[in-house]
């Protein structure tokens, strides 16, 4: 688990306009402060199982861009990682835009497009050759992806029917990580999780 947070000081990280512009919905609600803005803020966070059963989380903020009464847009940016053991420890950073079609029971449907940017490093020592071809170990060896994703989510909406500032939700998101050994890595995970509405009145 310290090499997952290792990585975050890695002088690899991602270049500053990257950043930024996952960091845009931060900033833009840090600024506003007006009810009306806060209405549309939620923090989110849950389980991130790579594959399922490989540990890790997410948290993050949502933001409502339009909302009917069986339609919700919203723009989503959030922080997670996990955990795969004898393999790798990776953290990633996202902005991604949703569709949440609701119905009638509270129940809905959620389809997200995402970007974002994941660091990685092997969960274990990394061996390599040497001058005189023998083998030695290297210690970490760092890698940053370019990472998009697609997920499906299922969830209840709280705020519809029982005035609960609260979402829940599971389903699955597929990725593709960029770069890897010259070519690309597809990725599925398990994502469970609660949002919590900032204010509900």
């Amino acid at each position: 688990m310290k090499r997952l947070f290792k990585l975050i000081n890695t002088r690899k990280v991602f270049n500053i306009t990257f950043l930024l512009f996952l960091l845009i919905p931060f900033v833009y609600n840090a600024q506003e402060r007006s009810n009306n803005k806060l209405k549309k803020t939620a923090i989110k966070f849950g389980y991130f199982g790579e594959l399922v059963l490989h540990p890790g989380f997410y948290c993050g903020i949502d933001y409502t861009l339009t909302e009917r009464e069986w339609f919700n847009f919203h723009w989503d940016t959030e922080v997670g990682g996990y955990v795969h053991k004898w393999n790798n420890n990776s953290v990633f950073f996202q902005s991604s835009i949703g569709t949440k079609l609701i119905s009638s029971f509270s129940a809905y449907i959620d389809f997200n497009l995402g970007l974002g940017y994941i660091l990685s490093s092997p969960n274990g020592d990394v061996y390599r050759f040497d001058s005189q071809a023998g083998i030695t170990t290297k210690g970490m060896s760092n890698s940053s992806h370019l990472k998009s994703s697609f997920s499906i989510l299922f969830g209840w909406d709280g705020k519809r029917k029982n005035n609960l500032p609260l979402t829940a939700s599971i389903g699955f998101e597929g990725s593709i990580q960029s770069g890897f050994n010259h070519t690309v890595l597809p990725h599925a995970a398990l994502r469970i999780g609660i949002t919590y509405q900032l204010k509900n009145h």
